[in-house]
């Protein structure tokens, strides 16, 4: 690839771009449409404790996987994680952090819903979508989490007022004109003296919301008393606003916390300016990458064939025409192995062309309908472990370096399906896997075409179209239809110059 005339597409367009140095991370995680989502799945008004407890368990994976995160604060739908600021996690590079962070997050919540939903259903893929953060210092960074938790506070105890007035009889806009203008004490008054409710008697955890860290105990997993401290992931609703909790737990923010001495405090709008929005370019052809993450070692747990998995790759196809569907703006996917890539058309006002929000959400609803369909294809293979993706975007002025692009993919496509068809030849026919690497090496396509036939008998160019071509989903017309109607194609076929002529409409459609 490094000498194809399609390399420019790389060099030119695909930038990464790295968060700064010695700054504390911030991933603040939000349900997408989760006021729907929640609608649809029946849960408990103002809070449904086995929701929030879906998205502490939620949290704690996240912990368990990524060691760089120090501290996750969550309350509702959203969860925010903060990574130490000496983190090289993914070299820092913002794409990844964000897709991996929210696709590994998604992947748990659908994993774990069934053990706190056992009698409901899943009846839509939940998706999220997020954006990162740096701060400065540990002072920006407690600022920060204060600033979270005073709005947990005041959506809490609005929603907890809220509805205790639909449940005693008033309509939605009633209990809305009721609550306005009213303050904290005013909302304490209401519930205590219309419904009896003391709103400081209220669970912690849904007027603190929950805390995530690893904290310091000489227990063990099953509370018996051990002699050497130990690091456990524990799940608290304290007050993170006054010092009392900082003041205890100094480790989890290192050691710098022990040199602040007074803590100088910098206030809700000045935290709120670090939030830098990165705004994709105008009139540009936005391409959205999915990749899997560890994907050999997914792959093995789930015992797919080698070198390609026809069942694994169909899901693949599933999941790029439900996001043709989600996302009408996505006018092409190409896919092939354990990547796709989107088009999104030049004039998209997806979420603003908030770059952020493009990447997480793409990622997030790539999961959450992998998981989802899984079963429909695998019925006889339970999902071992949670898969997760990572996103890359990048920006093409006009279509005919989005049809290079294209071609670039298809490109690697042959190249890579054509080593590992030959790879896993020479595996299965007992040689060693160090031994296949080494006789592979330096070959060109026509030396490995030549190896599949002398010694296999195999025509390379009779393998299946999938996976020697990949898989290109895109909107086609139904011609039988009475009104005029597009659906979700997939084909596996060439994307060269003759597949652009028959389709230009693909680029012309708005």
């Amino acid at each position: 690839m490094a000498n194809s005339k399609y390399e420019y597409v790389k060099r030119e367009f695909e930038f990464h771009r790295h968060l700064p140095a010695s700054n504390w991370i911030v991933v603040r995680i939000d349900g997408c449409h989760f006021h729907r989502f929640s609608e649809l799945h029946a849960f408990e008004k103002p809070n449904d404790e086995r929701a929030l407890r879906l998205m502490n368990a939620c949290a704690t994976s996240m912990l368990e996987e990524f060691p760089d995160i120090v501290f996750a604060y969550g309350v509702s739908d959203e969860y925010s994680f903060v990574f130490r600021e000496k983190t090289e996690f993914y070299k820092r590079r913002e794409s990844k952090i964000i897709s991996v962070c929210v696709s590994h997050f998604t992947s748990v919540y659908d994993m774990k819903w069934k053990d706190f939903f056992p009698n409901n259903d899943l009846k839509e893929p939940p998706y999220f979508d997020g954006r990162v953060v740096c701060y400065p210092n540990i002072n920006t960074i407690r600022d920060y989490l204060t600033w979270r938790q005073v709005d947990c506070h005041i959506n809490n105890q609005y929603n907890t007022c809220f509805w205790a007035l639909v449940k005693s009889g008033k309509t939605e806009k009633e209990a809305h004109q009721a609550l306005k203008g009213t303050f904290s004490k005013d909302k304490n008054k209401l519930l205590l003296q219309q419904f009896q409710v003391n709103y400081n008697d209220e669970p912690a955890m849904f007027r603190k919301g929950s805390s995530v860290y690893r904290d310091k105990v000489k227990t063990d997993d099953c509370g018996n008393p051990i002699k050497r401290t130990r690091e456990a992931i524990t799940v608290s609703n304290f007050d993170l606003i006054g010092p009392e909790f900082w003041e205890n737990h100094q480790y989890i923010l290192g050691e710098d916390y022990l040199c602040l001495g007074g803590k100088e405090k910098y206030g809700y709008e000045y935290v709120k300016k670090f939030d830098n929005i990165h705004r994709l370019p105008y009139s540009n052809w936005t391409i959205v990458r999915i990749s899997a993450c560890q994907f050999d070692q997914f792959s093995l747990v789930h015992s797919f064939d080698k070198p390609n998995d026809e069942t694994a790759l169909r899901l693949m196809n599933a999941c790029a025409s439900l996001m043709m569907e989600q996302f009408p703006d996505i006018i092409f996917g190409y896919g092939f192995d354990n990547e796709y890539s989107f088009v999104f058309q030049e004039k998209t006002e997806l979420y603003q062309r908030d770059e952020r929000l493009i990447i997480s959400s793409c990622s997030s609803c790539f999961t959450s309908f992998y998981m989802m369909k899984w079963k429909e294809y695998f019925p006889s293979k339970e999902l071992v472990q949670p898969p997760h993706f990572q996103v890359e975007v990048s920006c093409y002025p006009e279509p005919r370096i989005v049809c290079d692009y294209l071609s670039r993919r298809q490109s690697e496509c042959h190249n890579r399906n054509q080593y590992t068809t030959c790879f896993w030849m020479l595996v299965k026919s007992g040689e060693g896997e160090n031994k296949a690497k080494e006789i592979l090496k330096d070959t060109l396509p026509k030396d490995k075409n030549e190896l599949l036939f002398q010694r296999f008998q195999m025509n390379y160019n009779n393998e299946p179209a999938m996976f020697r071509k990949g898989s290109c989903a895109y909107h086609q017309k139904v011609e039988a239809s009475e009104d005029e109607r597009w659906d979700v194609a997939v084909a596996h076929v060439d994307t060269g110059p003759h597949f652009w002529a028959k389709h230009s409409y693909v680029f012309d459609r708005r």
